[in-house]
């Protein structure tokens, strides 16, 4: 008689017994390893937003006000050449102030590097938009430029320090990256809950000069933190630091049409976003909430032209953001790009995105916060609760963007 050899190793259906548990264990462990990614991601943007308010707060500290918001050099001539057009963000002036001085320095003290492609000398900047110009990428050859201090438009691509990505700037949970941006940021300064006039704020050059002609518009509708080109400080605010938002998270631009990221434009502005910050819904599509729908909406045909796109901008849709419509919901422009309308925080965290009071705490605020629904801004020559001084017609999230109208609140947020 023979011995039976006893054989070691998995019979088909023992094999097959084991992949499918093996399966189910992943199946089951992944959603918590991708969700515990995340939350490393969202406390890392946290901590970077933190960050940046402690540079705010530094920066007062030295200078006895806020980093102003549209700053840096201009002439008369207003060339995007040979100056910044008064257009610098706040996160220009805080970068020696969160451990950016190489890059400040760069800035501060002119930098020679590629110069701008092209031959610009038969533009007339007098009169043509700064984003209608084209300069291109980098210039050819061993060609050098010497850039005045300060730089020049934020821009211009050739101007290395403008893209430059600084990783603090940058939540880990937004996936952005490259052209046709600049150096992306991902939190912006908070303008407070009206419209009307913060585009350009006090400073406006009218094609000839620069005047502070905005300032009846800004005392009326300049209701933030920030008020672009204008000085603000902490003894500005009195509804509290601890309630009133200094900053807040916004995601960038991806080129899908995301209603927070890239902007519905011309919308008007008396019968438009002005009267109702919600005009701009029945351009959604329907079937997918987050985007626009094709045919409906005017979007930028520059692609450049999307949220957050230049860190060293303070345009609007690049480093500012209004507490009208809830956080997360659309972007609608009464006029071009280059101007404003409702444009909220928002986030790739689910349910929400972060935001620094002036007291330096960071909260995290969810999209469910009451705000407001089809109402008007206040604006310049406004009646009743549209008037300038009245209290936020956008519920908390508008009372917590204003700084000085004694709005009176019991919500948790």
């Amino acid at each position: 008689m023979k011995r039976s050899q006893r054989r070691n190793g998995f019979t088909l259906l023992e094999l097959l017994v084991v992949t499918g548990v093996i399966g189910i264990l992943i199946g089951l462990l992944l959603p918590a390893v991708q969700a515990a990614r995340e939350a490393a991601r969202r406390m890392s943007c946290s901590n970077n937003l933190g960050q940046i308010a402690l540079g705010v707060t530094q920066y007062h500290d030295a200078f006895g006000h806020l980093p102003p918001h549209g700053t840096g050099t201009f002439n008369n001539a207003n060339d995007p050449l040979t100056t910044n057009q008064f257009r610098l963000s706040y996160l220009v002036s805080i970068t020696p102030f969160v451990g950016k001085v190489p890059l400040w320095e760069a800035i501060s003290e002119g930098y020679v590097g590629q110069p701008p492609e092209g031959d610009h000398s038969d533009v007339d900047y007098d009169f043509l938009p700064y984003d209608e110009v084209d300069y291109g990428v980098m210039g050819g050859g061993d060609v050098q430029h010497r850039y005045e201090p300060m730089g020049p438009s934020p821009s211009i691509a050739a101007y290395t320090p403008w893209e430059n990505e600084v990783g603090m700037y940058r939540c880990p949970s937004d996936p952005g990256l490259g052209s046709p941006s600049l150096g992306r940021t991902n939190y912006a300064a908070c303008l407070g809950d009206a419209i009307e006039g913060l585009d350009e704020g006090l400073w406006i050059h009218d094609g000839t000069a620069w005047s502070a002609s905005g300032k009846l518009q800004m005392e009326a509708t300049g209701r933030g933190m920030f008020v672009p080109r204008k000085i603000t400080s902490y003894s500005d605010v009195k509804d509290g630091l601890s309630a009133t938002i200094l900053l807040g998270e916004i995601c960038t631009d991806l080129g899908d049409n995301d209603i927070r990221t890239f902007p519905s434009l011309n919308n008007g502005w008396g019968g438009g976003v002005l009267d109702d910050v919600a005009i701009c819904r029945t351009q959604i599509d329907s079937t997918r909430p987050m985007f626009w729908e094709a045919g409906k909406v005017q979007l930028p045909t520059n692609p450049g032209h999307g949220r957050g796109a230049r860190w060293a901008d303070a345009s609007s849709l690049m480093t500012g953001f209004n507490t009208t419509l809830r956080p997360n919901a659309e972007i609608c422009f009464g006029g071009n790009a280059t101007t404003i309308g409702t444009l909220t925080m928002s986030s790739r965290h689910q349910g929400g995105g972060h935001i620094a009071m002036a007291d330096g705490s960071i909260k995290f605020i969810t999209d469910s916060i009451d705000a407001g629904w089809g109402a008007g801004t206040v604006i310049l020559n406004g009646e009743g609760e549209r008037a300038p001084g009245s209290p936020s017609p956008f519920g908390l999230w508008g009372a917590l963007g204003t700084r000085d109208q004694s709005e009176m609140f019991d919500y948790e947020y």
